[in-house]
This record gives C-alpha cells, sequence and structure tokens, in this order.
C-alpha cells in the first residue's frame, strides 16, 4: 500500500485570524494611504495659501506704489480748443492756462510747484488762471513758491481765487502771499483786459462753502454783452453761473474724483462736486461751456487712482 498523505486543514478559527490580519494590513494601508493624501492637501493648501498672501502682499505693494507714488507724479498736460460765439476777435486763439488744487503742504511743496512753472514756461501760454486751493491747511505751506509763482509771464495777466481749502487756518495769509506773486486775486469781483480796442472781463467768485458768491456784486459795472470768463472752485455752481450770462467756467475742487473705478467711476465726489466731476461740460439751454480740472494735488489721502494730476491749455477761438 502506498504511504498515506496527511493534508492539514486549518481549522476554522485559524482561518478567520488570517482573513482578520489581512483585512487589518488592508485598513491600516488604506488608513496610511488617507493620511499621506489629507498630509499632502494639508502641504499644498498652505502652500496655496503662502503663494496667495505672496501674490496679495505683491500687488498691494504694488497698487500702492502706482496709486501714491507713480500717478500722483505723472502729470498730463490737456489741450483743447473750445469755440465761443461771444469771444472778440481781437482775442481769437488766445490761449488760456488754467490748473487748479495745488495743496501745497499735503506731499506738494515747492519742488512740484516749479515742475508745474517749467510746464508754464514751455507753453507761453496768453494768460494764466488758478482756481482754489493753492494750499491744503495753511498759508506758511504756499510761502516757498511765492517766487515761482511770481516769475511766471501771461501777457494778458495771471488770476486766481480761493478754494475751501484756502480759508483754513490763516485764509488772510493767503491773500497777503499772493499780493507776491503777481496774480490777481479776484473775490466777487472782476477784471477787465483790453487788447486792440476790444475787451473781455476775467471774473472770480468766492467758495460756496467756505464764503458767500455773489455774482451780482463781481459783474456790477460790466456791459450786458461784454465776453466773460468765470473762475469758481465749485463746478457745481455752473447751474447758477449760466443764469448770469457767463461764456466760460473754469472749476476745479472735485480732483477728478482722485480714485476712479472702471464702470462705477468716481467714487466719492466732494459736495459742489458731484454732478460736473472732470472735463469739458455744457451747461444749460445756452450751453455754456464748464472746464472741470482734476487738479494737480491731493487731500485726505495722498493717492490717485485712474485719475492722473492734470493742467490745461485751452485755446479760445470766435465761434464761425
Amino acid at each position: 500500500m502506498g504511504k498515506s498523505q496527511h493534508i492539514h486543514r486549518p481549522a476554522a478559527d485559524d482561518m478567520e485570524d488570517t482573513e482578520d490580519i489581512a483585512l487589518s494590513a488592508r485598513a491600516d494601508n488604506r488608513a496610511a494611504s488617507r493620511t499621506e493624501t489629507e498630509r499632502q492637501t494639508r502641504m499644498s493648501r498652505r502652500s496655496f495659501l503662502k503663494k496667495a498672501a505672496a501674490a496679495a502682499v505683491g500687488t498691494a505693494a504694488l497698487a500702492g506704489g502706482y496709486a501714491a507714488v507713480w500717478e500722483p507724479g505723472n502729470l498730463e498736460v490737456t489741450q483743447f480748443t473750445v469755440h465761443l460765439p461771444r469771444l472778440p476777435a481781437s482775442f481769437n486763439n488766445m490761449r488760456v492756462f488754467h490748473f487748479s488744487d495745488m495743496h501745497l503742504g499735503f506731499f506738494k511743496d515747492e519742488d512740484d510747484m516749479r515742475r508745474i512753472a517749467s510746464v508754464i514756461n514751455g507753453l507761453q501760454p496768453d494768460m494764466i488762471c488758478f482756481t482754489g486751493d493753492i494750499v491744503d491747511d495753511y498759508a506758511e505751506s504756499m510761502a516757498g513758491s511765492v517766487p515761482i509763482l511770481n516769475s511766471l509771464h501771461a501777457p494778458l495777466g495771471k488770476f486766481a481765487i480761493l478754494g475751501n481749502h484756502d480759508y483754513r487756518g490763516i485764509p488772510e495769509g493767503v491773500e497777503a502771499l499772493y499780493k507776491k506773486t503777481g496774480f490777481t486775486l479776484l473775490k466777487n469781483e472782476h477784471y477787465v483786459i483790453h487788447k486792440d480796442g476790444q475787451s473781455m472781463a476775467v471774473v472770480g467768485l468766492e467758495d460756496i462753502f467756505m464764503s458767500a458768491p455773489d455774482p451780482e456784486a463781481a459783474l456790477q459795472g460790466l456791459p450786458d454783452g461784454m465776453f466773460k470768463l468765470l473762475l469758481m472752485h465749485e463746478p457745481d455752481y455752473a447751474d447758477t453761473a449760466v443764469g448770469y450770462g457767463f461764456d466760460m467756467q473754469l472749476s476745479g475742487h472735485t480732483h477728478g474724483g482722485q480714485v476712479r473705478i472702471p464702470l462705477l467711476g468716481a467714487l466719492l465726489p466732494p459736495p459742489g462736486g458731484r454732478k460736473y466731476i472732470h472735463g469739458l461740460y455744457r451747461v444749460g439751454a445756452e450751453a455754456m461751456p464748464l472746464y472741470v480740472s482734476r487738479g494737480v494735488g491731493t487731500t485726505k489721502l495722498p493717492i490717485r487712482v485712474l485719475c492722473r494730476p492734470e493742467v490745461s491749455l485751452i485755446t479760445l477761438r470766435a465761434a464761425l
């Protein structure tokens, strides 16, 4: 007889133990895999957040540099022509340099005024008009710029008005300093310019918030048909000015909004400049031209966004 073979068959309990060990090993492997996946996910998330934070800081730094350094110093010279029906022939093609809102004392000083003077000297305008806020707070901030302002030349004159900031601190100090600049400061007053037997008037009104504009006093003694160029700090006053027969108004005050957002425009235009914010408008039934300068300086925050500082050379031309 052949040898008998003894075949060992695991007991049921042994089989169950083996299966339990295998299941436990697979569970441990799955748990380890989940742990590793979760660890890698956490690492990826941390890495993403670090990169996002770094990108945000970098973007903020770039945006801050742009808004506080590049744009406020990137002066734009706007040049355009306005046709005016009543402009006397003697003043046809007269070139008016218009600037506003220097806000000296708030991140602006005489160096900035020298840059403006350099632009003016290069353009050689016939007339220079400044429409208010030479200082941000105190007259002493203007003192260093007085010789520069005095050096400017325009054959038909230099004219200025006060803005709301010019009344802060010691406003009579601003007036006293203007007397040393060669600028004619107009406070509810007019100045008549004569050329080749014809005349026109430059009229300046007081600030609407810090004083009281009085167009009737400013126009007293002028013939109704005389061409009148109005200097008024707050542009929204144009809705009133148009009823007094002014031929054109130059204004500032708004800084163009100072911060402008695409599709939304100026976020917080100031009172007195919420209807007419920047650029050229035609006001009333008479379509009186109103030009609102974006100004040179800033206030409250030393930033500009999509709203470069501006000076303008405006050519006045008799309408055909």
